[in-house]
Parts: C-alpha cells; structure tokens; sequence
C-alpha cells in the first residue's frame, strides 16, 4: 500500500473489499496527521441481503441499534434457551437485547432508547463488525 499520504483508488476498494468480507461497517485509519474514516453503507447494485429480505419502509421514525464492539451476535444467554427478546416486546432504554461475543467474553447490546422491538436485522450466530446495524426499534405505541 501507500506509503505517502496519497491513497490509490484501487487501495480503497481493495480495503472496502476486505471490509465487506468481514462484515465489518465501519474503520478508522488513523497516521501522524492523517484520518480517515470508510464507512459502508449497503449492498451496491441492489444486490446482497437486503435485496433478498426486503424490509418494507417504516411508516414511524425507528431506532437502530447498532454494534458498538465486533463480535458474534448472540439473541439468548450462552446458557438459556430463551432470547433476551422477540419483535413486539416492549424495551426501555438500558435493556439488554442480547450479546456480542468476543471469544470467552460477552458484551451486552442494550437498547438505547425505550421503544418496541420491530426486527432484528442480523440472524443469532452471526459475525458482525462494529457500527453494523443489529436490530430496529420503533417507538413505543406505534407499531
């Protein structure tokens, strides 16, 4: 790569690349008076995931709740079988909604605003980078 402070177009997709093939959604690369920040948005060309699960457009402002460490998403204890909790439950600020594993440990997703769960966006089990979107919250009364 670049060892000046220009980057090459083909550097930054190859990075974005790698970035999709982590699932991660968010980086900052950081050098002695250089940021820079690469964030990824969605699927191009309409293709991927969101292409194959449509979400029909919400008709109230919801909140995402998003992963504020890389991990492996966990929707119930490592322990129970029962989840934290289910689309229609009910959520106030502060609740833990499941948990990011990272190897032995277990960080805890928490809602950030009371609200009603409407869906989670990624399936159990599933590796996510941080800032990737986990679930939508729609508040409360409106769904």
């Amino acid at each position: 790569m670049t060892q000046g402070k220009e980057l090459q177009i083909s550097e930054l997709r190859q990075i974005t690349a790698w970035l999709e093939t982590a699932g991660i959604g968010f980086i900052e690369i950081g050098g002695k008076g250089t940021l820079v920040r690469l964030t990824l948005e969605g699927e191009r060309d309409g293709e991927g995931s969101a292409a194959a699960n449509p979400q029909p457009a919400p008709s109230v402002r919801q909140t995402q709740v998003i992963a504020l460490s890389p991990g492996v998403l966990l929707t119930c204890h490592p322990m129970r079988s029962t989840p934290f909790v289910e689309p229609g439950w009910q959520v106030r600020q502060g609740d833990v909604l499941g948990l990011l594993r990272i190897a032995e440990l277990c960080l805890p997703v928490v809602a950030p605003c009371d609200g009603v769960v409407v869906a989670w966006l990624v399936e159990p089990g599933a590796t996510v980078g941080y800032g990737s979107a986990l679930m939508n919250l729609a508040p409360a009364g409106n769904i």
